[in-house]
């Protein structure tokens, strides 16, 4: 990512993060688990809610989604990211309010 093009991504997970802490609260009332199909669910929560922003490029938010590069499970079990070092933005950042708000 071009320096340049910082501010919009920035802007971007500026306004990810209310939402995710909502979208996460919401679900965080149940306490349930974060398990890999409910943190996929969120995540398509939170790109939904960030696409319908009128200053936000689609570009931008797509740089938060997790990618077909990682080969993410779809499933009801835990979401256990083991020693990656390599998580989709949008991911880490449910995963960490998911477990803050705990």
């Amino acid at each position: 990512m071009h320096p340049d093009n910082m501010p919009e991504f920035n802007a971007v997970i500026t306004q990810a993060e209310p939402i995710i802490i909502a979208i996460v609260a919401r679900h965080r009332a149940d306490d349930l688990p974060l398990t890999w199909r409910l943190l996929h669910a969120m995540e398509s929560e939170v790109l939904a809610e960030l696409s319908r922003a009128d200053d936000l490029q689609p570009a931008y938010i797509n740089l938060i989604r997790h990618s077909g590069v990682f080969n993410y499970p779809l499933n009801d079990e835990p979401v256990d990211f083991g020693k990656s070092g390599a998580i989709a933005c949008a991911f880490s950042m449910i995963y960490e309010a998911y477990h803050r708000l705990h």
